[in-house]
């Protein structure tokens, strides 16, 4: 691989270059400039997912400014809370009359509480500052405000901060998985990307990137919709919110035309020239900067992804958007080619729209307006082409949550679903909702009494219904009853494989490749649906771009990296402070104030949790030689919880007798535990069993080959509903099976003990709807993505003999 350049996509390594070595070895080529020599790894020696930095000492009392940490954990409770001042008041009042420790509680009132924020915001986090600049509209300049936190500040902050910094990855690198023959080159996290790795190619040697994602999206902070801001992020290390752009009030006179839309996004992205103002600089000639490990690096600031709603991310890009001659803001595909995926076209780059944009300064309005019409670019200078090493164009990043989840699936297959099974009757949809409540409820998974007859906004709940919807309507949508509605559900299940493949933690050559040629059988669903569908038009913007997400994985990590799942969940803070918190009038720096303090508020947690933890392994028991002792039932597979009393076998026997799976229960017991001991163990009625509700199985995923947890119950009463949990058997020789768990104390299905070691990990099974028996039960695939690629090679035992 030639030094300084991209290693293409995926080439993969020697047949043999020096080993030997073992399958499922690691290795790590770091980018030439780093100086890092390569590295080759056992898979249980290679640190798949940093280990967490031992935690640095922090100064002893790290709640200052406020003056006891008890001061502190009521201030914090307020915010998070949402109280408003009069309800803040009462509390204090009321704890200043009830107080046990006088000593430790210093706060007299809001106004005291007040200045203990304010000198907070001060000393431990940078806030935001206010700016004002001019836009002119029909040859007036009108005024605007926005308000940002510099970005780079926030970066010094973390640089500074000895607990994060070794958290950072500076260096690109290339990963590959050694498989009996060749070096698979995998990625997931964007330093194993190739445009990590082709930036980093164009930076000095030496030099530390600190690639940024930048997120935005227009919130509603009201329930009626009339207040809106674009908030960006939250956390410590992991987002911060850095503008509060304004928000151009609609014109009935002038919404629509084209000069004021443009004036609107000359507004976006003059408002970004401001909040981008501290890192432009930096990005083109670093920055050296003594961090918080006492090594100084050159930093250099660099927006790597543009996280947005498609909405969002036409105004980053400052294309037309919807029904323009190219809608797409990564390609120049036609508005009438959007559902075709297995065409190609050429790919915006920054260069080439900068070459248009300027070109088209130069002509007269009807041609520059013809000339910009054909590119679908708005006549509006991109703020991001003054941003080194950044392509809009290449950063602007698969939206799933809104594309697939609320868009692809919620706006039209889902409504199709709704369309056919309406016209089918009532008797259907409710059928439907009767099924659908018989999902067995699982942890993470959205249980629906009905999906029918209610309205879905959270792309969330529009995921789980589409993962849940195929194996609650087969029976219904059948192709005797219902052709279209049949041919419906077999382009659900492309758009579901599609979807898994996109949401994949860790992909491969071979998964990558599997994911493209998903993409071409949805397409020629797509087709065969629209030809039994009058009417049903697939060339919308939505179709189209999950045409490149895979290019987007290859070249910036996998998709939860620029996911908006996570950063959505920002708004719910900032609409809380709207709606509680602040009096509706000039609540933008209302708000903004309130972040100040969830920050600080964050960052003074963090110390403390620090404080707390060394604390704690300083507290540990250690036995002689030094290992500290477990205190979990079980073992690093499996472990018991929620214990009940112990009771004798007989008790047991006799509280189950109704139950022809609990028949001869000592006797099988003792066969049991005689097999699994390899010696004869002879149980009597009156011996003792410690009986367990609940139970975690860690496993290693499929996939990500991380560390998974299931929690699985076997419970009569979890939430007043019995729930007995499913889980996956290995009974040897590569072959498996599903069971029920019906007791914990080992494990019990089937009237057959099953030594818990041999759980692999947990289980959704749905009744087979339909079937002449009642013990049919269809393997919930769609539950996460170690099930599902299990379920692609797993061999189930036909008959087991327990």
């Amino acid at each position: 691989m030639p030094t300084g350049t991209s290693a293409g996509p995926f080439t993969e390594g020697n047949l043999h270059d020096g080993g030997p070595y073992q399958v499922d070895d690691i290795k790590v080529e770091f980018h030439p400039r780093s100086g890092r020599p390569t590295q080759i790894f056992s898979f249980d020696e290679f640190q798949w997912k940093r280990p967490k930095a031992r935690p640095v000492p922090v100064q002893p009392e790290p709640w200052k400014p406020f003056r006891t940490c008890l001061d502190f954990e009521l201030a914090e409770l307020m915010l998070d809370s949402n109280m408003n001042s009069q309800q803040s008041g009462t509390l204090l009042s009321l704890i200043r009359r009830v107080i046990e420790q006088p000593g430790n509680f210093t706060l007299l009132n809001m106004d005291d509480l007040e200045k203990v924020w304010n000198h907070a915001r001060k000393t431990q986090a940078t806030g935001f500052e206010h700016r004002t600049f001019k836009a002119e509209y029909k040859g007036e300049d009108l005024e605007f405000n926005v308000s940002t936190r510099p970005i780079f500040s926030w970066i010094e902050e973390l640089a500074d901060d000895a607990n994060i910094i070794p958290t950072f990855e500076w260096d690109a690198m290339h990963c590959y998985k050694y498989d009996g023959l060749r070096w698979v080159r995998f990625v997931d996290e964007p330093w194993t990307g190739d445009d990590w790795w082709d930036i980093q190619s164009q930076l000095p040697e030496g030099a530390s990137p600190v690639f940024l994602i930048l997120y935005a999206d227009k919130s509603k902070l009201s329930s009626f919709g009339t207040a809106k801001g674009h908030p960006n992020g939250d956390g410590v290390a992991g987002g911060r919110l850095i503008g509060w752009l304004p928000v151009i009030p609609e014109d009935a006179g002038e919404t629509g035309k084209k000069g004021y839309i443009n004036f609107k996004r000359i507004v976006c992205h003059k408002s970004l020239y401001e909040i981008l103002e501290s890192i432009r600089l930096h990005g083109k000639v670093g920055y050296m900067k003594e961090c918080g490990d006492n090594i100084l690096r050159q930093l250099w600031p660099i927006i790597l992804i543009l996280s947005a709603d498609y909405e969002e991310q036409c105004v980053m890009t400052l294309i037309r958007g919807l029904r323009s001659y190219a809608s797409c803001p990564v390609c120049l595909v036609p508005g009438d080619k959007l559902a075709d995926l297995s065409e190609t076209f050429e790919l915006w780059t920054k260069e080439k729209m900068m070459e248009v944009y300027n070109k088209a300064q130069k002509l007269n309005a009807e041609g520059k307006e013809e000339l910009l019409k054909k590119y679908g670019l708005r006549d509006v200078k991109n703020v991001f082409w003054d941003m080194a090493h950044c392509d809009p164009y290449k950063a602007t990043s698969w939206d799933g949550l809104h594309a697939h989840d609320s868009g692809l699936f919620g706006d039209h297959i889902w409504a199709e679903v709704k369309q056919i099974l309406t016209a089918l009757g009532k008797k259907e949809s409710k059928q439907l909702d009767n099924q659908i409540d018989k999902v067995p409820w699982w942890r993470g998974l959205t249980h629906f009494k009905e999906i029918m007859k209610v309205d879905f906004t959270d792309g969330g709940k529009y995921a789980d219904i589409a993962k849940l919807l195929m194996f609650s309507a087969y029976n219904i949508l059948t192709e005797a009853e219902s052709p279209d509605g049949f041919i419906l559900l077999k382009l659900l299940q492309c758009y579901l494989e599609l979807h898994m493949y996109t949401s994949l933690s860790v992909h491969t050559s071979s998964t990558l490749a599997d994911g493209e040629e998903s993409l071409i059988e949805f397409e020629a669903m797509v087709k065969e649906y629209k030809a039994v569908a009058e009417g049903k038009d697939w060339n919308f913007p939505k179709a189209h771009t999950h045409k490149h997400v895979f290019q987007d994985i290859l070249h910036k990590g996998v998709m939860r990296v620029f996911s908006m799942k996570p950063n959505e969940k920002a708004h719910s803070p900032l609409k809380s402070f709207y709606q509680c918190m602040t009096n509706f009038k000039d609540f933008g720096q209302q708000v903004l104030k309130l972040n100040e303090k969830a920050v600080v508020s964050i960052l003074i947690h963090e110390q403390i949790d620090v404080q707390d933890h060394l604390e704690m392994e300083q507290r540990e028991e250690v036995d002689e030689n030094g290992r500290r002792f477990r205190q979990v039932v079980g073992t690093e597979h499996i472990s018991l919880g929620s214990v009940l009393k112990s009771c004798m076998i007989e008790y047991l026997e006799g509280q189950h007798k109704k139950d022809t799976a609990f028949k001869d229960f000592q006797k099988q017991l003792s066969k049991s535990l005689t097999a699994i001991f390899n010696a004869r163990i002879q149980l009597d009625a009156t011996d003792e069993v410690i009986p367990y509700q609940t139970m975690n199985v860690s496993y290693e995923s499929s996939v990500s080959w991380d560390k998974m947890t299931d929690k699985v119950r076997a419970n009569p009463e979890f939430h007043s509903c019995p729930c007995y949990d499913y889980v996956l058997v290995d009974v040897g020789h590569g072959k498996h099976f599903f069971a029920q768990l019906l007791h914990i104390f080992g494990i019990y299905v089937n009237s057959a003990f099953i030594h818990v070691e041999s759980i692999v990990r947990g289980a959704v099974l749905i009744p087979a709807h339909d079937s002449m028996y009642s013990d049919e039960f269809l393997v919930f695939d769609q539950l996460d993505e170690d099930i599902w690629m299990r379920m692609k090679s797993l061999k189930l035992a036909m008959s087991i003999n327990l």
